[in-house]
């Protein structure tokens, strides 16, 4: 799978396996974005927000 990153604010996220299962939890379940922001250390619901818009809907469907 070719690697893609994703800025969020002043940070970069790579999207590997472990940060993929946490998007299809986030995606798939009741989890928030402030939890979601928790896994992934972002600094609050805001940045999390923009880090799931920067997720192209494909990479949701996709198996490793």
């Amino acid at each position: 799978m070719e690697k893609y990153r994703i800025k969020v604010g002043n940070k970069e996220i790579e999207i590997n396996d472990e940060v993929l299962e946490k998007i299809k939890k986030y995606a798939n379940t009741e989890m928030t974005l402030d939890e979601l922001a928790k896994e992934l250390s972002l600094d609050g619901w805001e940045e999390a927000y923009e880090f799931i818009k920067g997720i192209p809907a494909w990479l949701l469907r996709s198996y490793s």
